[in-house]
């Protein structure tokens, strides 16, 4: 306990050292007990707006920041992108220990993770078939680091391990899988608590209307915001966010805080699958943006699709990789079904003439449009999809019932119970999507053709959609 508060004491010393100002009326806490590390809470009443801490640009931990960019080319840099940059600087800045100016920062981050990227096998198998087993990249960060950042340590050794004798010798030990697991950590930290920093001079290239190229919002640099990223996040009860600044970085409360609250970031709309990838922890608050994909191999395996509807598809962007089932609140099918999946089923399923006349008008049915025999056999595609879990959802909900609290548990099996959270909420969205389906089937007829609406020239009626955002 005291390390834990005496680290944190350092920490907050350093950062009004550094020039950040930190209201009152909050303070950093303990919150081992509620298994949420440390937290910021309101000490006295807050109002909407209110600053709750200012931080300045030059305390953020980014390669902008580091001694390292004045030593190394930004070539490099750029080369290395906002990722692989920042972990090479976080790397250097890390192996400096109490040299470095952000070493109490570091003293409060994190050395052990939760996140999919540490989990053994046995855990990852409890996650049976949900499609975030397919999202966690460990295999691409070891080719990036051996790749990419590990020459770059070596070119540079004398100026990452500068003062050292043996700066070739170390890096060389760098492909060792204690400084790969170290690599890995720091792309984690990055992963759970950097922020996309928004610079305070836009370098963005304007054209001669003044909109800037696209390209260039997809690079912001990304830095470790101190004390900001200790707010932990909650979809219902976010009430503060970042704000940026030209010389500094503003957290303000976005509603009245009381007294005693723990003041909240958000992450956005993130299904829970993606917050134990990125965050390590799943929570209820986050089962509104539930999804599950539904990989195209699975629907080409129920569904035969010739060559020229695959490549009318596939021009009309209708084809992908997978599609999305999201959660909706109340649960309908146009809200949480892929609208491309059922322009893909409803092309595939159409007669030839009808497609021909289709194609030729450059058209695609109307998703809101299923029809009984397109509910079929998304409702196969479905079943196909549960069957792929190795358990059902009652196996899962009774061995819930089951389950011990976090705080008394090893860690494996609070693993074990997030990622059998995890299951119920892919298999209660299949079951919500797969009773629709059923419903849509029961109301039309199992065996009745719905009549489509025709339109003014006689044709079956046809529209676009807007390409929905995946998750």
């Amino acid at each position: 306990m005291k390390d834990f508060d005496g680290a944190s004491l350092a920490f907050l010393a350093w950062l009004q050292r550094s020039g950040a100002e930190i209201s009152p009326k909050v303070k950093l806490e303990d919150l081992r007990d509620a298994q949420a590390g440390r937290g910021v809470v309101a000490t006295q009443d807050i109002t909407e707006y209110e600053v709750l801490f200012r931080i300045p640009r030059s305390a953020i931990l980014s390669v902008e920041n580091s001694i390292l960019s004045t030593e190394i080319p930004a070539s490099t840099f750029e080369m290395l992108g906002p990722w692989l940059s920042l972990i090479l600087v976080m790397l250097y800045e890390y192996t400096n220990g109490p040299a470095s100016n952000w070493a109490p920062y570091f003293s409060v981050l994190p050395t052990e993770f939760n996140t999919l990227m540490f989990w053994s096998d046995d855990e990852l198998a409890e996650l049976q078939a949900s499609a975030v087993v397919n999202k966690i990249g460990k295999e691409a960060a070891d080719e990036a680091f051996t790749e990419q950042l590990l020459p770059v340590i070596k070119e540079f050794a004398n100026i990452f391990f500068a003062g050292d004798v043996r700066a070739k010798q170390r890096a060389g030990e760098m492909r060792d899988e204690r400084n790969m697991s170290l690599m890995h950590k720091m792309g984690s930290l990055i992963m759970a608590y950097a922020f996309d920093v928004e610079p305070a001079t836009p370098r963005k290239d304007v054209d001669d209307e003044g909109f800037a190229e696209e390209e260039e919002d997809e690079a912001l640099p990304k830095g470790m915001v101190p004390l900001a990223d200790m707010l932990n996040a909650d979809a219902d009860r976010n009430n503060a966010r970042l704000f940026y600044e030209d010389s500094h970085l503003d957290m303000k409360a976005l509603k009245t805080i009381r007294a005693g609250e723990e003041i909240f970031n958000d992450y956005g709309a993130l299904p829970r699958s993606d917050l134990l990838r990125r965050y390590g922890y799943a929570t209820d608050n986050y089962a509104q943006y539930d999804v599950v994909e539904i990989p195209m191999e699975l629907v080409t395996e129920i569904l035969t699709v010739d060559e020229e509807r695959m490549a009318y598809l596939d021009e009309q962007e209708i084809v992908d990789t997978g599609y999305d089932i999201t959660a909706s609140s109340p649960f309908t099918i146009q809200e949480s079904l892929s609208p491309e999946l059922i322009i893909f089923v409803e092309t595939s399923l159409l007669p030839s003439e009808e497609f021909e006349r289709l194609k030729r008008k450059g058209k695609l049915p109307k998703p809101e449009k299923i029809t009984s025999k397109g509910a079929e056999t998304v409702l196969k595609i479905v079943q196909a999809r549960i069957a792929q879990y190795a358990t059902t959802l009652g196996q899962d909900l009774q061995a819930n019932t089951e389950n011990p609290q976090p705080g008394n548990v090893r860690v494996k099996e609070c693993r074990f119970a997030m990622a059998r959270e995890l299951r119920i909420g892919e298999k209660h969205l299949l079951k919500q999507t797969a009773d629709a389906l059923a419903e849509i089937i029961a109301r039309d007829g199992n065996s009745t053709k719905r009549q489509r609406a025709i339109d003014d020239e006689g044709d079956v009626e046809m529209g676009g959609v807007e390409k929905k955002q995946r998750a």
